[in-house]
């Protein structure tokens, strides 16, 4: 066990069998941002503390340990690195054999997680990597991604040292012999004067090659939670928005059973689909999330997909007033009073019929098949007489 991984499979890794390698990294402290510890950036953005990303971190660290499953490469190591404002709790989970204090998210710290992570994912052609970032972010153009970590502008006259390339980052990574990689970066990518003031666009963690030296394909998918110059919206000591959707998609929105097999898969397209569904449901403020992928599989369902409904009138006035049912197989599953907007619950896999009631009016939609990404289920309700 390294410094920077909370878990590890020693006998997965020591087959160099196909497996699955995850670094999550979760920067919320910025000592050198309006309201840290220490000297204020020149070139600060107007950028502050964030508590969402070390939340959003662990929630997506406590999934992969309980939920994720992939049975051809089986989880075999993940690396964690946090910045809080106020020290560095312990991360706890039932499957540790002993709290884990995860490393400050500098550039120091995360230039040798990543490398010690792209080197578990060199085992073995058929790996699979995943990489999760949440923090602050800025963009120089629509092509290009800067993430900033926890040393951001600790020094004036180089303040990119405390920050990565993400663009070269991807591109190094086609020099990793894992031929399946995910990356779900969590950041603003707005064009903001730390990026525009300049040509730095952060330090780079490998180099790449246009020549990529291995016989397997290389099959990447990006999921950014927002589109490029745009923002990205997180909540006090909350996981975010994306990660949020993220982690339903997961959870089977973003999943399918089209295999032989019939088994629920999550593709990282169905994926995408499913973030970008939850997310455009929590306002007009949250920006559609932008993907660059190749289609794959990464993720099998252990119990029957969660899939996100929305129930509503075909009146508008109507659905404020009406009281909602969901049921199955004649038993009521959740209900709703009246409120001023539509229905949004989540509810497995399955057939159910759906009710609307105002007074004595009624109306209903029965044997709806709710199944991933989402459902709309709009009711028509009798006039009044």
């Amino acid at each position: 066990m390294t410094q920077y991984q909370l878990y590890r499979n020693e006998d997965r890794i020591d087959a160099k069998s196909p497996a699955t390698h995850a670094i999550v990294i979760g920067v919320g402290g910025y000592p050198h941002l309006h309201g840290g510890s220490g000297s204020l950036a020149d070139l600060n953005g107007g950028l502050k503390q964030l508590s969402s990303p070390p939340a959003s971190a662990r929630e997506v660290c406590d999934w992969l340990l309980e939920s994720f499953n992939n049975p051809g490469k089986p989880l075999a190591s993940v690396s964690m690195l946090i910045s809080e404002q106020d020290g560095q709790p312990e991360y706890t989970h039932a499957k540790l054999t002993r709290p884990f204090t995860p490393q400050v998210a500098s550039f120091r710290h995360v230039k040798s997680a990543v490398r010690e992570w792209k080197k578990l994912g060199d085992l073995n052609e058929e790996n699979l990597v995943l990489f999760f970032f949440c923090g602050h972010g800025v963009a120089g153009g629509l092509d290009q991604m800067t993430l900033l970590l926890a040393d951001y502008g600790e020094d004036n006259d180089m303040p990119m040292d405390g920050a990565i390339d993400f663009s070269a980052l991807r591109r190094g990574m086609a020099q990793c012999k894992a031929s399946q990689q995910c990356f779900f970066v969590d950041a603003c990518r707005t064009h903001s004067d730390i990026a525009t003031k300049t040509t730095a666009t952060g330090q780079i963690i490998i180099q790449d090659n246009i020549v990529r030296p291995y016989a397997s394909d290389w099959n990447v998918a990006v999921i950014y939670s927002t589109l490029g110059g745009e923002k990205a919206y997180g909540r006090k000591n909350k996981p975010s928005f994306y990660t949020e959707e993220l982690i339903s998609g997961l959870n089977g929105a973003g999943s399918n059973k089209r295999n032989g097999k019939g088994v629920w898969r999550v593709s990282t397209s169905e994926l995408h689909a499913a973030v970008h569904r939850g997310l455009s449901l929590r306002g007009h403020k949250l920006k559609p999330p932008l993907i660059e992928a190749s289609y794959f599989e990464f993720h099998q369902l252990q119990n029957d997909p969660v899939v996100p409904v929305a129930v509503y009138c075909s009146n508008d006035d109507d659905t404020s007033q009406a009281v909602f049912r969901c049921l199955k197989s004649g038993h009521e599953v959740s209900s709703r009073p009246p409120e001023a907007d539509k229905w949004f619950t989540r509810i497995p896999f399955g057939f159910y019929d759906f009710q609307a009631e105002i007074n004595t009016r009624k109306g209903c939609r029965l044997g709806e098949v709710i199944m991933p990404p989402y459902q709309e289920i709009q009711i028509d309700v009798e006039s009044e007489t």
